[in-house]
């Protein structure tokens, strides 16, 4: 029950901080609550009141285009491990001298009718008795990789390294095609078709089926297949659906929101 959560979602992957980190930031933030209120009849306004109105009407037209900047289109910071100038193979890859995980295994015999738990490192004791059951629990975790979910997959197969050696790569990603925007897809076809007379190779990226991916190629006529990727890690690359991403050998060189399509370039 206990270190099932390691760190507080507060600020996503902005500002990572373990439970203890953030218990104490909630303490902090109580103690300054705390001399807000008993001390609120020493507060005072900096601004007449048609001021702080204006000031507060400001704010909130900010926050209102802010936040419809970011909707529409992409983040303005971009924290995840996708983010422009990454290198998805890089982020995959496990350092030489990376810490490994160390797992301890209590190994459960019947020795003479009673029930004996020998606990070792992974080694299969010697008993003399029968094997009745093994539990394994991990004591140190290892290196995990920024980029530990992220396959490529057609009919079981992964093409990761694969297509993420190509020169130019430009993928099409719709975690859920069922809730993508159709409205965009012959611009998607047109961005694609240019992608391609200029020498790239293009694929989709969904984690819907070819019941639904074959319909959406034939009535838009796209030029590309669709492979199979995990939903969640699709929308942790963007979560426009769709979006297009270009790459130069794994290295994410372009990412768009459907949105924002006619600002891709291809080069020759």
């Amino acid at each position: 029950y206990f270190n099932k959560v390691t760190d507080c979602g507060c600020f996503g992957d902005a500002v990572k901080l373990t439970p203890w980190e953030s218990f104490t930031k909630d303490v902090v933030l109580l103690v300054l609550i705390l001399l807000l209120f008993y001390g609120k009849k020493y507060i005072q306004p900096v601004f007449i009141a048609k001021t702080s109105m204006a000031i507060l009407l400001v704010s909130l037209l900010a926050c209102v285009l802010f936040v419809n900047q970011v909707i529409n289109h992409l983040p303005s910071i971009d924290f995840r491990p996708y983010k422009l100038g990454a290198n998805i193979s890089e982020g995959m890859s496990v350092p030489a001298d990376a810490p490994k995980a160390i797992f301890e295994y209590a190994w459960t015999f019947d020795v003479d009718g009673e029930r004996t738990t020998i606990v070792t490192q992974g080694e299969y004791p010697t008993v003399d008795g029968e094997f009745i059951e093994v539990e394994t629990k991990e004591i140190q975790k290892g290196y995990e990789p920024p980029i530990h979910d992220f396959t490529i997959e057609e009919a079981g197969v992964d093409m990761a390294k694969q297509l993420l050696s190509e020169d130019n790569l430009v993928m099409v990603i719709a975690y859920d095609l069922a809730k993508s925007n159709f409205k965009v897809f012959q611009e998607v076809k047109d961005v694609t078709d240019r992608a391609i007379s200029k020498g790239y190779k293009v694929i989709g990226m969904s984690a819907s089926n070819e019941e639904w991916s074959t319909p959406v190629i034939d009535e838009y006529g796209l030029g590309f297949p669709f492979y199979f990727t995990d939903e969640t890690t699709l929308k942790t690359i963007v979560r426009s659906n769709p979006g297009v991403l270009v790459l130069e050998r794994g290295t994410i060189k372009q990412k768009v929101h459907y949105n924002d399509m006619d600002e891709l370039l291809f080069l020759n």
